[in-house]
């Protein structure tokens, strides 16, 4: 009988602790949810924005201290808005429980300076076709290629030529040493890119097929540097010729003739249309 009484007794207990300690789970789980309900939005911080500016992105965001509870907003809300700047390209998004907002950026990197019809730069271009707006200090931050015959800056929405997507995703998918051969680019029916100046052979013009495997063109292109241009300082190329698949076709120019360094605005010269001396297949 005692050793019943024992167990209804310790039973009890158990039941009243039980009682005791859902109770004070529940009013925690109030606190923490009056707490979260109520914590007031104190700042908003934008962490990996070099380009883009905190306060145009924070102000895309809608996002405004002491005006909102911080956990009523929505982090995939706040993300998409940020990445409406045209310099960010993806956004993720914290709240922190010290009121903090915390937007981490990824910005896109350019691929080509865009020149307007006057020779002024006008904006970048990444390897999507996506725009964004020069700075004052910007162009000297990237070593890029300059382009004539984009379409007009638009924020939001990419280049529409498909051809020239495909040109500016080869552009930044080649090797580094790829990469700095290219100094402008013509764009247009005509496409031509000129070489950075080398030595004697100054700045070649070079066809392009804009239609074309772009990425297959610059790859020719390399090879056709390392093989007949390096090897071979004394020959000078008048134009080199990309748009037969397969084939670089050249032609030597006078080596009387004065070296004439390209002109960011200019035309390709006639001769570039003319019959080629000579088609090397391509490595």
């Amino acid at each position: 009988m005692a050793t019943r009484t024992k167990e209804q007794r310790i039973a009890r207990r158990r039941k009243l602790l039980r009682i005791v300690g859902g109770t004070l789970l529940v009013l925690v789980l109030g606190a923490a949810w009056i707490w979260q309900r109520t914590l007031p939005l104190e700042r908003v911080e934008v962490a990996g924005a070099v380009h883009a500016p905190t306060a145009e992105v924070v102000a895309l965001t809608h996002a405004v201290p002491d005006s909102v509870a911080l956990f009523s907003l929505s982090p995939a809300l706040i993300a998409d808005r940020a990445q409406r700047h045209p310099w960010v390209e993806s956004a993720t998004v914290r709240r922190l429980p010290t009121g903090t907002l915390r937007i981490a950026v990824e910005e896109r990197v350019p691929v080509v300076l865009v020149l307007d019809g006057t020779g002024r730069p006008s904006h970048f271009l990444d390897a999507e076709g996506f725009a964004m707006p020069v700075a004052a200090a910007s162009p000297a931050l990237f070593d890029v290629p300059v382009l004539t015959g984009a379409p007009p800056y638009h924020p939001a929405q990419p280049v529409a030529s498909d051809h020239l997507r495909s040109f500016l995703a080869a552009l930044d998918r080649a090797d580094e040493a790829t990469q700095a051969l290219v100094s402008e680019v013509q764009w247009g029916r005509r496409a031509t890119l000129w070489t950075t100046p080398v030595a004697e052979h100054g700045s070649l013009p070079v066809r392009l097929d804009p239609t074309g495997d772009t990425a297959d063109q610059l790859r020719r292109l390399r090879a056709f540097w390392d093989q007949a241009i390096l090897p071979r300082p004394e020959v000078r190329f008048e134009t080199v010729d990309l748009r037969f698949r397969g084939q670089v076709v050249t032609r030597e120019a006078d080596p009387d003739a004065p070296t004439v360094p390209p002109d960011s605005t200019a035309t390709p010269p006639a001769s570039a249309e003319a019959p080629a001396a000579s088609a090397t297949p391509s490595a």
